[in-house]
């Protein structure tokens, strides 16, 4: 019996190793396969003379190259470099297009528009969250999932690459009618507080970081480091052995409707609406439609990872993951903000609200012994997002929300507000100021904030 080591380029997980093995296994000659992704290699045992040609055939044929990786952290290959650079180039610009041409508020101008509840609304609500700042959340996750699924199936259909995305969104439809329907009937959100919604986006974006480091290819080590080795006979009882590896429908279905309980702010406006309908039918189907709305956003970002073939996978991929890497920022920005704002939270931009000659900010006004304070939350973000209040006063904080968008669920530790979803019109809030400083609040997502500075009140000028 000889024993033969072939080196094996661009294994990541136990799916390559169950095709690799899989491949060899079909060499006359060839006995018993061992795929190490750890190691990078394939021992193959054979019991005649198997040339080495063969068995390299057998590995092209899994869609892999003998060959070994490069061991360090970061890849010196100048391609997938120029790759990534032209990526972060696109998407840099990408962005900016949007904000210059304003399509980047046009789902908050739906959100505007969509505020009545009807069901046809909920739809085109869905459609906004889908374009907007939950695409962030949600549809990077999808990119995530799809694109990663698609890379370690190179040979798959067209079809078969789409499962992923139709297995998430209908887990997302079918899950979202279910819980939504318990929350018709148990008449309460399924919220919690701010600090674990913080650490819920920073898991999931972590998960999105390590797929998207992988995606682009920039680290050969962090590509295939941190794979378990599941023993031959579990991998076939598990069925792990089959070609699609360890991906499974379920799971993605699974991770749809998981979503119902990410912190964006218009899925939450949505289910305090259904909430407010006490009918769990009505409930489910608010919210089912809601999540129906989302499918053209996030099957389109995750879809195209199914029509990409050949060279132009493997750069599109790049491209993915640079997209999927951005994503994670800006959730884990908007995250650490809220868990630590002290030190993280962005600065609010100063608006139009400049002090008084007593001090205060215009939109603040003394009625008797109570300071009124007026902000307008709107598709992005709160108009004005500053204020100036006196110390020991009662404040009246008046909120007009106007748009159902992400600003529209309210969390302020500062204010011991947790994640509140702000309904429809006049919002009234009550808190009185005992120390001076700043006070920080934001959507609950992290990703529009606003502040009120707490100053001493003047003391009268003697006569």
């Amino acid at each position: 019996m000889a024993v033969i080591d072939v080196p094996v380029k661009g294994m990541t997980c136990q799916a390559c190793e169950v095709r690799i093995s899989k491949a060899l296994r079909t060499v006359p000659g060839v006995l018993r396969v061992k795929v190490s992704v750890r190691r990078g290699i394939a021992r193959v045992h054979t019991d005649a003379h198997v040339p080495r040609g063969r068995l390299h055939k057998a590995i092209q044929r899994a869609g892999y190259e003998p060959g070994r990786d490069e061991p360090g952290w970061l890849t010196s290959d100048r391609t997938v470099w120029g790759d990534v650079l032209a990526a972060v180039v696109v998407l840099a610009g990408l962005g900016l297009v949007l904000q210059v041409s304003g399509l980047s508020d046009l789902a908050g101008q739906v959100g505007t528009l969509a505020s009545s509840g009807s069901l046809a609304m909920v739809v085109v609500l869905g459609v906004a969250a889908g374009l907007s700042t939950c695409m962030a959340l949600v549809g990077g996750l999808v990119l995530a999932v799809s694109a990663r699924h698609a890379e370690l199936h190179p040979q798959a259909s067209t079809v078969q690459r789409l499962r992923p995305q139709l297995a998430f969104n209908f887990g997302r439809v079918v899950g979202f009618g279910v819980l939504g329907s318990l929350v018709g009937l148990l008449g309460s959100a399924f919220t919690l507080s701010g600090r674990a919604l913080a650490v819920m986006m920073v898991v999931v974006s972590l998960v999105m970081a390590s797929v998207g480091l992988k995606l682009t290819s920039l680290s050969p080590r962090l590509s295939r480091g941190g794979t378990l080795t599941l023993p031959p006979a579990l991998m076939r009882l598990l069925r792990l052995d089959r070609a699609d590896g360890p991906y499974s429908d379920g799971r993605a279905a699974l991770l749809g409707a998981g979503t119902f309980l990410l912190p964006c702010g218009f899925t939450q406006a949505v289910q305090v609406y259904a909430m407010s309908t006490g009918s769990p039918l009505r409930a489910g189907l608010i919210m089912s439609l809601f999540a129906l709305g989302t499918l053209p956003g996030l099957l389109g970002i995750g879809g195209l990872t199914a029509a990409v073939r050949g060279a132009t996978a493997t750069r599109f991929f790049r491209f993915a993951g640079v997209a999927v890497l951005a994503f994670a920022a800006i959730n884990i920005s908007g995250a650490a903000g809220i868990l630590l704002p002290a030190l993280i939270a962005p600065p609010t931009a100063t608006t139009a609200t400049g002090p008084t000659q007593d001090g205060l900010s215009t939109n603040v006004e003394i009625e008797g012994d109570i300071q009124v304070l007026k902000t307008r939350q709107v598709a992005t973000g709160y108009e004005p997002a500053t204020a100036t209040v006196y110390l020991g006063r009662e404040v009246r904080w008046e909120i007009d929300s106007v748009a159902v968008s992400c600003a529209a669920s309210l969390y302020s530790a500062d204010l011991g507000i947790e994640p509140m979803v702000l309904e429809p019109g006049l919002n009234v809030l009550t808190f009185t100021p005992t120390q001076t400083g700043t006070l920080r609040y934001s959507c609950g997502m992290g990703m529009y904030w606003g502040a009120i500075t707490v100053i001493e009140e003047p003391t009268a000028a003697a006569p």
